[in-house]
């Protein structure tokens, strides 16, 4: 049990996280309690004593910076934080360190499938301080509504003529990149493991799409499997047969740093808009699908729409497509035999040119400068 002056060391680690542009979980005025235990379920205090020394996301610290900060030796500094960058606990590079981005720190437990030690623990602690003190806000956009990410429409039903740019198109950000990963997806991973997953008979608990950095971080952490440009579009293709919907950072250039397979029951983005209250969770694609005189009512595009976008108009003898609800994800179009279904290009969104003004704007929507 760490004592209270050991307490102060988690609280300090959650302070270093706030400063970030996605800043820590809070309730009123404090820190979530949920979110501290479990920081002290990631970190021994004897941990929590340098890893408080550290800078939040890619802001590597020596570990002779470190160990001046902390009055340690070197030795001692990195005999302690070498182990917990193997276990993804902590960045490492060498012997340079960082606090891990949200997404990896909210899901280090839950990027394989096995149930290993602490992972309900996380799971239950992460159903706090993530859902019911609302942190799922932060995760999916700014206080400002400023969305971190967005969905990549399904580019083998857009109407033919209908323009879509490379940074649209998930083949094109897969081909762009040199380095290629596929990781479980934590999000169903922390609902099977739970027992709770909605959609265990309809999806496989699958994988996320990790590009470049994130592609080189999970596997020097063993927890990536390296693919082809080849096999990670066929992968993407497959899942979106099976109504997943394809999400990705909410900027062009090309350093991306995932690309998810989204379902409505489990994904920290999309139950923003499906379960949750923050109804502009993840852009939607500038892309609405748009039923012609060749539907035949059979419904089956309503079925696959999980944003309840689409409802059959007897009277029109079409579906309708709510487009303030569509997302533009098109894959309600991929299983219409009658070809009916298609994608039209409505601009409504614009991702950021670069990451960084995508997180200098959150971070200045939250933060207020």
């Amino acid at each position: 049990m760490p004592t209270r002056h050991q307490d102060a060391f988690y609280l300090k680690i959650a302070e270093k996280i706030d400063e970030a542009p996605l800043t820590a979980p809070r309730v009123g005025g404090g820190f979530s309690k949920a979110f501290i235990k479990y920081l002290k379920l990631l970190y021994t205090p004897e941990e929590a004593e340098l890893v408080q020394q550290l800078k939040m996301g890619m802001k590597l610290m020596s570990a002779a910076d470190i160990a001046r900060a902390a009055g340690k030796s070197e030795d001692e500094v990195n005999n302690t934080l070498e182990p917990l960058a193997k276990k993804g606990h902590i960045i490492g590079f060498g012997e340079n360190y960082a606090i891990p981005i949200m997404p990896l720190l909210l899901n280090i437990h839950q990027f394989q499938e096995k149930i290993g030690t602490d992972d309900l623990k996380a799971a239950k602690l992460y159903q706090k301080f993530f859902i019911k003190d609302g942190y799922y806000k932060y995760y999916e956009s700014s206080e400002k509504g400023t969305q971190l990410t967005r969905v990549i429409p399904v580019k083998r039903t857009i109407e033919h003529g209908q323009k879509i740019l490379d940074t649209e198109d998930a083949h094109k950000i897969i081909e762009a990149v040199d380095n290629i990963a596929l990781v479980p997806c934590p999000c169903r991973t922390r609902t099977e493991k739970m027992g709770t997953r909605e959609c265990k008979d309809r999806n496989p608990i699958g994988f996320c799409i990790m590009v470049e950095a994130s592609a080189f971080y999970f596997e020097a952490v063993g927890l990536g499997k390296k693919v082809t440009a080849e096999q990670a579009k066929k992968y993407f293709d497959e899942m979106q047969d099976l109504s997943l919907v394809g999400t990705t950072d909410n900027y062009e250039d090309k350093s991306h740093t995932v690309i998810c397979l989204c379902c409505e029951c489990c994904c920290s983005q999309v139950r923003g808009r499906t379960r949750w209250e923050n109804p502009i969770a993840v852009s939607p694609s500038n892309f609405v699908a748009e039923a012609n005189e060749d539907c035949v009512l059979c419904g089956t595009c309503g079925d696959r729409c999980f944003f309840g976008a689409i409802s059959l108009d007897d009277e029109l003898g079409r579906a309708v497509v709510d487009a303030k609800k569509c997302m533009g994800c098109g894959v309600c179009t991929i299983t219409c035999d009658q070809e009916a279904l298609r994608l039209k290009r409505v601009e409504r969104s614009h991702p950021f040119p670069a990451s960084r003004d995508l997180f200098k704007q959150v971070a200045l929507e939250n933060k207020g400068g």
